[in-house]
């Protein structure tokens, strides 16, 4: 009897060493490492029966001592994360992924939407902040009613900046009444009238705040099949479909997606090997002697950038340049239509470079019949002038750049 029992002790131990061992392995594949480390223990429980039971114990000491290195390593990560900088540590340290412990789920329209109730830190470009989404699924308190929307993407979001310290949020402060910051990393126009239809129409909104950013063009069409874009063209109520079926929500039974979701560890070690190893290869690998790195450099986009022409307006414009702002119109158009519809009036505004991308969108909103504010214009001439209104190596805003932002939108209300 006690033999059997420390058998089945030893079995228990296995599968727990191997529940860490595969979620330090990988985030996306960690099931099919469990899967082999279950067929080596059949391999090894059938010599075991056969008189040969040193292959189990060494297999379950070897397992141990992976174990034991994997959560050294955890241990060393959590410690001292800054022993890692760069693409190493933005791939390890940030949540910005579908796996355990990250902060978007699949959605075959959307892309990736932020998961609701999902609260811990998250990093990027040497920033660490407290992300939280109450169970509406945006950041910020839970709301009923806003007398202002704000649509955009990480620069609303608020990437690197506390929940209180994002343009939403002093916005809301400034005019005292109740704002949704509907913001999400990488969403483009299209994916925020989603948003606002989804979320932002049920909070009978007054204001509606819609921040065009540069990235949002290229963003549309890798994100969307060419094919799809155009239905939306012609149809401006079709929900375009994300161009991989990767990124679409798998079925409940799918044993690889449990693993990822709801069973894997979320390590900051996970893949941690894998990942030394691709950013070696690609000349990005950055390791931080003594732990301590030089102070980060002040913020201004470079005036080569700034004086950038807007490709889709110039003469001979690539059909996927116009494609791209075509579609960009669009979905401006479709969030006027959408606010119009519950009496909300629209405030378009940009991060104020390059020049003639944010002269488009002046006159974008100008041909549209909304307002426009130049915010951003004015935050990059105070950010010329010496003002720390950049997050500094990274170029969103800091608490204070979104304060002036704020403020100045006030006057656009």
């Amino acid at each position: 009897m006690r033999r059997q029992s420390g058998f089945g002790l030893l079995i228990f131990l296995y599968c727990g060493l191997l529940w860490i061992v595969a979620s330090a392995a990988s985030r996306r594949n960690g099931f099919a490492w469990v899967l082999a480390g279950l067929v080596v223990l059949v391999f090894s429980l059938r010599r075991h029966r056969g008189g040969r039971p040193e292959t189990l114990y060494r297999l379950c000491f070897g397992l141990l001592l992976a174990a034991v290195t994997a959560l050294g390593i955890e241990a060393l990560l959590r410690l001292r994360p800054s022993l890692l900088e760069g693409e190493v540590a933005n791939s390890l340290y940030s949540r910005n992924h579908v796996y355990t412990g990250g902060i978007y789920e699949r959605d075959k329209h959307l892309g990736y939407r932020m998961r609701p109730n999902c609260h811990g830190l998250t990093y990027w470009n040497g920033y660490w902040w407290r992300h939280d989404t109450n169970q509406q699924g945006f950041r910020g308190s839970a709301l009923r009613h806003a007398e202002a929307v704000f649509l955009g993407d990480s620069m609303i979001y608020g990437h690197g900046v506390e929940t209180d310290q994002t343009l939403p949020a002093r916005f809301a402060a400034l005019l005292g009444r109740p704002t949704a910051n509907l913001g999400e990393g990488a969403t483009a126009l299209v994916q925020a009238s989603m948003l606002l239809r989804e979320k932002g129409l049920p909070l009978q909104p007054k204001l509606v705040f819609v921040c065009s950013h540069p990235n949002d063009l290229g963003d549309n069409r890798a994100l969307y099949e060419d094919s799809e874009l155009r239905r939306f063209l012609s149809e401006p109520d079709y929900l375009p479909v994300v161009r991989e079926k990767a990124l679409w929500p798998k079925p409940w039974y799918d044993l690889f997606e449990v693993w990822t979701r709801h069973v894997g560890l979320p390590l900051r070690s996970s893949g941690l090997a894998g990942t030394l190893g691709k950013a070696a290869l690609n000349g990005t690998l950055k390791l931080r002697h003594g732990g301590e790195a030089g102070p980060p450099k002040r913020f201004l986009p470079p005036e080569e950038y700034v004086a950038k022409p807007f490709a889709p307006l110039l003469p001979g414009a690539s059909e996927p340049d116009k494609l791209e702002w075509a579609v960009h119109r669009q979905a401006a158009s479709l969030i006027h239509r959408l606010a119009a519809g519950i009496g909300a009036r629209v405030v378009l505004f940009d991060i104020g470079y390059p020049t003639a991308f944010s002269q488009a969108i002046e006159e974008l909103a100008r041909e549209e019949g909304v307002a426009y504010s130049p915010a951003g214009r004015a935050i990059l001439a105070r950010a010329k002038a010496g003002e720390e209104m950049y997050l500094r190596d990274d170029g969103h805003w800091t608490p204070a750049g979104a304060d002036a932002m704020a403020r100045e939108l006030m006057r656009s209300r």
